[in-house]
């Protein structure tokens, strides 16, 4: 399980370092607002669905922290990645569009970074979770007989 999750922290963290590259795309030739920027490029990142649309009369800043604590550590991201995500939500649609450029790249810049690390992890200690598993396994076969 634990090596599971460290493989299922990387695919998020990719899928949302793709929807920053869309939204950066969106962002710069349209002028779609937030909400349809992330349920149109929010593949792979379940909780996005969660966000509700501007017509519900919640803040956009306030949608996105309640999704996130809600649904990002369920989902696969770590504590961490959590706060890297309401860090993004709290300035995204928050500015003009070469600011909201800038922070994409900026949040673009902070999630490859976390995935390098999510990779390294991953790649550390995946088979080390899954050998101490198989170990265990054998153990407790070894005990019952």
């Amino acid at each position: 399980m634990e090596s599971h999750k460290l493989v299922v922290r990387v695919e998020k963290l990719e899928a949302f370092l793709r929807f920053l590259s869309a939204a950066k795309t969106e962002i710069r030739f349209s002028s779609m607002p937030v909400e349809s920027i992330v349920r149109r490029h929010g593949g792979g990142i379940s909780f996005f669905s969660d966000i509700p649309d501007a017509a519900s009369g919640e803040n956009w800043a306030g949608a996105w922290n309640n999704a996130v604590e809600k649904r990002a550590l369920d989902e696969g991201f770590f504590r961490r990645d959590v706060e890297l995500l309401k860090g993004f939500g709290a300035g995204f649609g928050a500015s003009d569009t070469d600011g909201q450029l800038s922070h994409c790249s900026l949040y673009a810049d902070l999630t490859a970074a976390a995935l390098n690390d999510a990779k390294e992890e991953r790649n550390r200690k995946a088979k080390l979770y899954q050998m101490l598993g198989l170990f265990a396994g054998m153990a407790a076969a070894i005990l019952l007989c």
